[in-house]
């Protein structure tokens, strides 16, 4: 009986242990914009969480969170939300690196880190942090044939590193063949992948008899995902900008 008491409460605890490390590993940074010095970071968690303590490093500047201008968001950072701050240390635009820690002086430590980004250069200071974390990759970067605002089009959880990272794409730039929908027929729902974010736009869905039934706008868009559950059964047309896609609906 001791025994058991005392592994399930060593069960317990490990858990209780690693919730705050596993909330905090959703907390990512969703666009960074060197000409500006614009940062964003999301909460990609189902809870809210505080990141007013949290630091960038822009080596050698460590700036905390709550010493930055806000711009829009709050550092209190709910579920799904966003927060953009504008840095106190100049992100370059040439090349460089941004970190993303809780509140440490121990940033060579993996375990304090929840993101990183490198552009143009690689091998910043921080990049050997990134990788042994398990969020970036030796050697890798967002290259210099892409313009800033550089967008994270992640799935905000098992999604790392540079090749996740790009900038954004006018939706006048879109066409049928480079955005994804599925599934097709659907019966529930349906997702949309487009191949970066979409800067702005608007997605319209008509039934067959031409009615317009549903609107949404889009605004740093990578993925999109549709409640067509009550929908009629028959065949539907996406239509975003000027391209269209056909789905059936069960």
């Amino acid at each position: 009986m001791k025994k058991t008491f005392t592994f399930k409460t060593l069960l317990i605890l490990g858990i209780l242990f690693c919730l705050p490390s596993l909330t905090n590993a959703q907390i990512r940074f969703v666009s960074i914009d060197p000409t500006t010095d614009t940062v964003t970071i999301k909460n990609f968690g189902a809870s809210t969480v505080d990141i007013s303590d949290y630091k960038l490093c822009i080596f050698p500047a460590y700036p905390k969170l709550n010493t930055l201008t806000v711009n829009s968001g709050s550092l209190n950072l709910a579920a799904n939300a966003e927060v953009t701050v504008v840095s106190s240390a100049n992100l370059v635009d040439a090349g460089g690196e941004i970190g993303l820690y809780i509140d440490t002086f121990s940033f060579s430590e993996p375990a304090n880190i929840r993101d990183y980004v490198q552009w143009i250069s690689s091998g910043g200071t921080r990049e050997v942090v990134a990788v042994g974390a398990g969020i970036w990759t030796t050697g890798t970067t967002i290259p210099n044939t892409t313009s800033p605002p550089y967008q994270y089009n992640g799935n905000g959880t098992s999604e790392n590193g540079a090749s996740f990272w790009g900038t954004t794409l006018s939706v006048n730039d879109l066409t049928a063949n480079n955005f994804s929908m599925s599934p097709n027929p659907a019966s529930s729902f349906i997702s949309l992948k487009f191949p970066q974010v979409i800067d702005s736009g608007s997605l319209d869905i008509y039934n067959v008899l031409g009615e317009h039934i549903f609107n949404e706008k889009l605004s740093l868009n990578s993925s999109l995902k549709i409640d067509v559950s009550n929908f009629n059964q028959g065949l539907y047309f996406v239509k975003i900008n000027n391209q269209t896609k056909r789905f059936i609906k069960l």
